[in-house]
């Protein structure tokens, strides 16, 4: 089977520099977008008061809303855009309590006690989705199944299989069901097999609970984003109208800084790192492959998700993970990635591609809890975000209940960097004064816009300072100033994705300059 593998990656890299072929770049963007519809729901347009604001209508806003909701609660959700479309809309659906960050390193860094309390947390996860798949009877596919963490494909006979077995061994103390295999199923090269992790549909999952929310004083609002904070009469504006309440949530994946002190949440921001992460969709043959999720031990890995359908598999294979706005060309990882695709499946039919952010924490655990007066902050799920989101999601249940939550204290978000992240912590924030100098000094790609191509962007001079101009399929365009609304960075054209990146904390903007995805709370202005 290796051998089989190697010849055929050996072929493909051979044409590494040939482009995508032309009928799969029209190919369609997220699977779970197309797949999985979400009900819409109305614009605030009027004055409210509840007990719970939750603001971010993905995996982490949504569960919470239900389950504060569940215990009794009157709850308003809001989101700026449409329900899951943006970080939950664009995953990958992990479903699992393995960590990104090795088991033996999470031991290393916090002791075995708190590493096996993280992944304790992830099985709760687990546990709290399927309970809930049943309870409400939410056709979303949720199935277990096991996941395999593995050497790389091309490496078979590396030396990483020491650390696997380290890795087998602290999650069998832990009483995790784990045991280390000589040959993985299909692909015939060590790793470890984990038991009853998980998969699942996550939009038609949200679209069950969604429908449970509104009534009996609880509301879901789209196309309402979080205003104006007014700390003295805990309210925010949102669409010119106050929703006032007792506590908020803000489950918007990269906080919004709301009660907490402007110093505060740029201290904080610093132990956030952005990173995008590229998915190909694929159909293959049913049974070519076991259902399972794959990942390997690379750096940045290569993920896998097999699922089953009547009559055919479908592929989800990502990697090609980097700091945002920090890619040359963003298409080069999709082509790399499509050509170790093909080299593991060359006759998968490619159907779908997307591009997802997952935020790192300066020592591998996430962000959890309050971080002002009855203000609860999620963040940081460092690439299992439909797991975390869901512990976030019980976590904020016990902390608006009153109710003592095992994690508290690990996922504190004032919690002191731990022995062996200093070094990622330092590591990681060197890129903001960089980048900051470093594009401010550097020359506008054009004088003028008359270079600029239909459905493209670039960072053009002006008397007014650098502007980012995008030119519509239409031919008009559009300029906005090129200076990021966090904190002044320059930002650059993702020419893959159609969007504006920052490539200091990773804010993303449409072309025409509205917020994707903060720390950004601001649009680009007009220039």
């Amino acid at each position: 089977m290796i051998g089989t593998f190697a010849g055929a990656l050996k072929r493909f890299l051979l044409k590494a520099n040939r482009l995508v072929a032309g009928d799969e770049l029209e190919m369609r963007g997220s699977y779970w977008l197309e797949t999985g519809p979400i009900k819409s729901f109305p614009a605030l347009n009027r004055d409210l008061s509840i007990d719970v604001l939750v603001i971010g209508g993905g995996i982490t806003g949504i569960s919470t809303a239900y389950l504060l909701k569940q215990r009794g609660l009157t709850v308003v959700l809001i989101e700026r855009a449409r329900l899951a479309t943006i970080d939950t809309g664009h995953t990958t659906a992990h479903l699992t309590y393995i960590t990104d960050t090795r088991l033996h390193t999470l031991a290393k860094n916090l002791g075995i006690d708190h590493a096996g309390a993280a992944w304790d947390a992830g099985a709760a996860a687990l546990d709290e989705i399927e309970a809930l798949v049943q309870g409400e009877e939410i056709d979303c596919g949720f199935t277990r199944l096991p996941a395999y963490l593995h050497v790389p494909l091309d490496r078979a006979k590396s030396n990483e299989t020491a650390k696997l077995k380290e890795d087998a061994d602290l999650a069998q103390k832990m009483e995790f069901d784990a045991a280390y295999l000589d040959s993985i199923p299909h692909f015939g090269v060590p790793g470890i097999q984990f038991a009853n992790q998980a998969k699942f549909h996550p939009r038609k999952y949200l679209a069950g609970l969604i429908e449970t929310i509104p009534g009996n004083g609880s509301h879901v609002f789209e196309k309402t984003a979080a205003g104006k904070f007014d700390a003295e009469k805990r309210r925010v504006k949102a669409n010119g109208h106050w929703i006032s309440f007792d506590r908020v949530v803000i489950a918007t994946d990269n906080p919004l800084v709301g009660f907490a002190s402007m110093t505060a949440a740029t201290l904080f921001q610093t132990k956030l790192s952005l990173y995008s992460s590229y998915v190909f969709g694929a159909r293959i043959s049913s049974s070519a492959l076991p259902m399972a999720m794959f990942f390997d031990t690379k750096e940045p890995y290569d993920y896998m998700r097999i699922d089953r359908h009547e009559d055919f598999d479908y592929v989800i294979f990502g990697g090609e993970d980097h700091k945002t706005g920090q890619a040359e060309a963003e298409d080069n990882c999709y082509n790399n990635l499509l050509l170790r695709l093909r080299g593991i499946l060359p006759d998968a039919h490619i159907e779908n591609r997307w591009s997802g952010q997952v935020i790192e924490t300066n020592d591998g655990l996430p962000f959890i809890g309050e971080n002002a007066d009855r203000q609860f902050i999620a963040t940081g799920f460092c690439g299992n975000g439909i797991t975390f989101g869901t512990v976030s999601a019980m976590m904020a249940r016990d902390w608006a209940t009153g109710r003592k939550n095992p994690w508290a204290d690990l996922f504190s978000p004032d919690r002191k960097i731990i022995r062996g992240g200093v070094w990622d912590y330092l590591r990681e924030n060197k890129d903001y004064p960089y980048y900051l100098i470093k594009d401010r000094l550097a020359r506008p790609e054009a004088d003028s816009v008359r270079e600029l191509k239909r459905n493209a962007g670039m960072i053009v001079k002006s008397k007014k300072g650098k502007v980012a101009a995008y030119r519509d399929p239409e031919g008009n365009v559009h300029k906005r100033s090129a200076v990021c609304t966090h904190m002044g960075c320059i930002v650059r054209w993702n020419g893959a994705e159609k969007t504006w990146d920052c490539p200091c904390h990773g804010s993303r903007f449409k072309a025409t300059g509205e917020v994707i995805a903060g720390p950004a709370e601001a649009p680009l202005p007009a220039m």
